[in-house]
């Protein structure tokens, strides 16, 4: 038996990938831990549970916003332990080269994990090498070792439920958390500019099917297995997009109904969305879901983000919605390429027509390898870079007052006459005064998911430390790495957490509206 720690921040990130992998070691006689930084307050206090944890791997799942905090907790881990390191998730699939660099991981798992890291785990068992091992890249003597990337595997049914026992039985907060999350598919067909999903498509191109989806027996069964288990109020589907595929939600619905009491959520998108299938999803007990506008100017949406969605089809499928009352929440992103304050008022404009139930604002980063990305470097509007992103270039110079959005959007949406004085409401002066408006956003979110507001307060308290003084709480606790830079806990522990041809398959002006453009039609 093998044994492997996994290490993440904190449990704002309840990590659904890693309860599939520890299920499915733990099934086939391996061992599985987990720790959080979040309960540390020092560097050597994680190596002391690390040491005495006496794991053979030390692993990572990794999304490019965590890089900057496990990067120096991994180079420490490397230098302070004889534990091999592992990192793997979605950034490791999308900036390989730049991991490979890092000097911080012996290992790196590419794709979906199970397979590979199950191959890995009995290989340490059997004292073989396992620098072969597809889906792996291993770093030897010689350099790296680059292996093939595992087909995909069609038939998810194969692996057992999440392992939720892994955070719940070390952290009861979350175990009594009123909302559980469940997943049903893995990918996106979709190619919008400023996603990644397209390039993971690229890489399986040819090796199988990349969109796949849990038969509704297993979806049923997991529900029922999590509520007789942990407290629940909400069940909620965090698939990209849920309802894909008419025929199965509509079963679904139908069976879930007969076989639960409690309401359900998830993300849907427009496009796939008609009355029948709203009227089943309604009368299955689902009562809400979330979708992404990202942008209100319709010409910008289609040509610009490769969101083929016109904003026709907003307005009728939302009006379905709200005659059903389905509650929805959107999302916006501010701070796009070539953007104007008078654009990012349209959006807020037309998405508050729209009436929602709330609207999720985020400042956009476009990724390097986006097609968002290379569209910005294309037409000189980027304005430099970080590490893994690039920031659109303020042409019309009102990007400070557009990034107010985060904390306005909220009021915009519930009090649309205000849009009126939003050039005045959304300058510094104002935006100082009414700052403590953003925690409505949290607001919105609580009455969607029916979070107790007691539980709410708990929740956000015992997070406190991530967003205010992170692990450190003051520590100042000093790591030098191999290279010399210097890490405090504070830095450290506080924080919050290939080219895609897309011109080629859309002519200008089509959009998802019409049946024939829309993924599996």
């Amino acid at each position: 038996m093998a044994k492997i720690l996994f290490v993440s921040d904190n449990f704002l990130n309840e990590g659904l990938g890693i309860m599939y992998l520890s299920s499915y070691l733990k099934a086939n006689g391996h061992e599985v831990d987990l720790t959080l930084l979040q309960d540390f307050n020092r560097f050597d206090k994680l190596i002391d549970y690390i040491e005495a944890a006496d794991p053979d791997l030390v692993g990572f799942s990794v999304m490019t916003p965590q890089v900057e905090q496990f990067r120096p907790v991994s180079k420490l881990i490397k230098e302070k332990t004889t534990r091999k390191v592992i990192w793997g998730g979605p950034h490791c699939m999308f900036m390989q080269e730049d991991v490979m660099k890092y000097g911080c991981t012996d290992i790196i798992c590419m794709g979906d994990g199970e397979e590979a890291l199950l191959t890995l785990m009995d290989r340490i068992e059997a004292g073989e090498d396992y620098s072969d091992v597809n889906s792996l890249l291993v770093k030897t003597e010689k350099g790296w070792m680059r292996n093939s990337l595992l087909p995909p595997e069609e038939n998810l049914d194969k692996y057992p439920f999440p392992d939720r026992s892994l955070y719940y039985d070390k952290y009861p907060l979350m175990a009594n958390f009123a909302v559980k999350r469940f997943i049903t598919t893995r990918g996106c067909p979709y190619k919008c500019a400023y996603c990644f999903e397209p390039t993971y498509f690229d890489m399986y191109k040819g090796k199988g099917k990349v969109f796949r989806r849990h038969s509704i027996e297993y979806a049923l069964e997991e529900v029922e297995r999590v509520l007789e288990k942990y407290p629940t109020r909400r069940v909620h589907f965090c698939d990209d997009i849920f309802n894909l595929d008419k025929n199965w939600v509509k079963e679904f619905s139908k069976r879930y109904k007969k076989q639960f009491n409690l309401d359900w959520s998830c993300n849907i998108e427009v496009t796939s969305l008609d009355e029948e299938i709203i009227e089943a999803m309604v009368d299955g007990r689902c009562r809400g879901g979330t979708f992404g506008l990202e942008c209100g100017v319709e010409e910008t949406r289609i040509n610009m983000l490769n969101k083929k969605i016109t904003n026709a089809r907003y307005v009728e499928v939302t009006d379905l919605l709200k005659k059903h009352k389905f509650k929805f929440i959107m999302n916006i992103m501010f701070c796009l390429p070539n953007e104007s304050l008078e654009a990012a008022i349209e959006s807020v404009r037309f998405g508050s027509s729209l009436k929602p139930y709330g609207i999720r604002v985020s400042i956009l980063k476009m990724y390097k390898g986006t097609e968002l990305a290379n569209y910005a470097i294309r037409n000189d509007l980027s304005e430099g870079t970080g590490e893994f992103t690039y920031k659109a270039k303020d042409i019309h110079g009102d990007f400070d007052k557009i990034a107010n959005m985060n904390w306005a959007a909220t009021m915009f949406g519930r009090f649309p006459f205000c849009l009126r004085f939003a050039k005045n409401i959304l300058s510094s002066r104002w935006a100082k005064i009414l700052m403590p408006l953003q925690y409505l956003n949290h607001w919105e979110d609580i009455r969607f998911f029916d979070i107790p507001f007691w539980q709410s307060l708990q929740y956000f308290w015992s997070s406190r430390d991530v967003f205010i003084g992170g692990m450190a709480k003051g520590q100042t606790d000093i790591y030098r790495d191999e290279e010399g830079v210097e890490y405090s806990a504070k830095e450290v522990f506080a924080k919050p957490t290939g080219l895609i041809d897309w011109n080629a398959e859309w002519k200008k002006g089509d959009t998802y509206d019409q049946p024939e453009n829309r993924p599996g039609s």
